[in-house]
């Protein structure tokens, strides 16, 4: 176990505590925190999160490749961060098992389920030899189990949660130049993998950025410049729009609140051009969505990480202008869809290029983490955005764990608040987060009691756990509230 002391957490230009003791109002920010946010001092994790996955426990799942000699050691470097103490404890799998380079999601009852990564029996670190194993982790009993197998092996597939519950997972590839067209279906109730039919079938590349909109479909919106619609009823594909941009290599994807808008940024069009500041957004409510430049960031970059705000702004995390490690960019910055332009915030120490992730908290902060290269690959960042520095912070007293679709929800805080949020936790690696979702919900206030009604169906928002926040005026988020949204109990998927 790697033990983090609470000073060594918060740092010495730290702004917040741990989730527990996160004080309710900033006393001690400065003019300029509330317009840039704060890093803390980085912090060791006890290892490199190149796959970060933020559990409803209030702990942080991570993993890497394998460390040592690959021909003794078969087991990835697994570990999980306690966010209410700063704690760091090995969460070995126990069995051989390379799960670096694999898709992650989290299932309906929060377990995290993990598909296809890299062959361990090779002998070599990124040989680029793909797996069909899959394996599911409790974090209730710190236990990995072994699950059913994939149709292909997958080397950087992406896994994306569906409305009925099951995860698909699809893209990657067998080995450097053999993709993995097929597409497989986990069903979690019945623990069991079917590949979907051969409509279903398409060479997606390696970790296809995918979202799933509100209406049943996945869209794929890079890197390659053409969009592409999968049609879960149906298993169909149908072509979409391109970005105006073009490709965008290393570009980042996000899907805003309501998943009806998708953002990308950055990245390059080809393998040896440099990197673009331009940015776009789809908007999915128009009649015939197309991509529209929206205002340019302020640093190029590419493999950044964008981590969705309760307050439907986006942070952009680190990036690089060369290769993989080259001239980091250590500025993030803050994209308001609203106004459609960017700020640059604060800038954070460590670098975070390729294999960089970042995960939105319960207490409204960021974790960065990743990066595999210097002497502080091992160390995450907590960065405390611009609304914890406007004022007070709002606290929900009473809010219920559990919610049917479409059901009210009674909540109670201390304060009067106008929004409330609904955000999946995230599963970050190499840019992608497909889990990353957030969805807005109608409410009526009686004074500090609120009735919320929950999403109408899981068309809106999966089922599963989510952070509930609270909003004030100023935007200022309370500690979110884990609440799960339940299927029916027929289980039947949505039409």
């Amino acid at each position: 176990m790697v033990n983090v002391s609470r000073r060594t957490l918060l740092g010495a230009g730290a702004t917040g505590a741990l989730l527990a003791g996160l004080p309710r109002a900033s006393e001690a920010a400065t003019g300029q925190e509330a317009l840039i946010g704060s890093w803390s001092a980085p912090f060791d994790m006890g290892g490199i999160a190149i796959h970060m996955q933020l559990m409803f426990n209030d702990q942080v799942l991570f993993f890497e490749y394998v460390e040592g000699d690959l021909t003794v050691n078969h087991e990835s470097t697994v570990r999980t961060y306690d966010l209410k103490d700063g704690t760091a404890q090995n969460a070995s799998i126990g069995y051989h098992r390379d799960l670096f380079c694999s898709g992650m999601n989290q299932l309906p009852d929060g377990r995290v389920f993990v598909s296809g990564g890299h062959d361990h029996d090779t002998g070599v670190r990124n040989s680029v030899f793909g797996v069909r194993e899959t394996d599911i982790y409790d974090p209730l009993t710190r236990a990995w189990t072994p699950g059913p197998v994939l149709s292909m092996k997958r080397w950087y597939p992406t896994a994306v949660g569906m409305p009925d519950g099951c995860t698909l997972v699809m893209g990657g590839g067998e080995d450097k130049s053999t993709p993995s067209p097929t597409m497989d279906r986990y069903d979690p109730a019945s623990n069991t993998m079917t590949m979907m039919p051969n409509t279903a079938t398409k060479t997606l590349g390696l970790y296809p950025r995918l979202h799933l909109l509100n209406d049943n479909r996945v869209i794929k919106v890079g890197p390659a410049r053409a969009s592409i619609y999968f049609n879960y009823a149906t298993a169909t594909w149908r072509n979409g729009p391109a970005m105006r941009f073009g490709a965008r290599q290393q570009g980042a994807t996000v899907a805003l609140l309501g998943s009806k808008k998708i953002l990308t940024y950055g990245g390059r069009s080809t393998s040896t051009s440099a990197p673009t500041n331009t940015a776009e957004i789809l908007d999915l409510s128009t009649p015939t969505p197309a991509w529209q430049y929206t205002g340019p960031m302020a640093t190029a970059r590419n493999f950044s990480v964008p981590v969705l705000l309760p307050d439907n702004t986006v942070l952009a995390v680190g990036g690089t202008q060369v290769k993989l490690y080259g001239t980091p960019v250590k500025a993030a910055e803050l994209f308001d869809p609203v106004t459609g332009k960017w700020t640059t915030m604060a800038s954070q120490q460590v670098v975070r290029g390729y294999h960089g992730t970042g995960v939105l908290l319960p207490d409204g902060r960021v974790l960065s983490a990743g990066s595999d290269t210097g002497t502080m690959r091992n160390y995450g960042e907590l960065y405390s955005p611009p609304y914890l520095f406007k004022g007070p912070r709002p606290v929900i007293t009473s809010a219920p764990a559990a919610s049917g679709y479409g059901q009210p929800m009674v909540v109670t805080t201390d304060t009067p608040v106008t929004k409330f949020v609904l955000i999946h936790p995230g599963a970050d690696t190499h840019q992608v987060n497909p889990d990353q979702r957030g969805v807005a919900l109608t409410h009526t206030s009686d004074g500090l009691v609120h009735t919320l009604r929950a999403p109408a169906s899981p068309l809106e928002a999966p089922p599963g756990y989510y952070m509930l926040f609270a909003l004030d005026s100023q935007g200022v988020p309370a500690i979110a509230k884990w609440v799960r949204l339940e299927l029916a109990p027929s289980g039947n998927p949505p039409t």
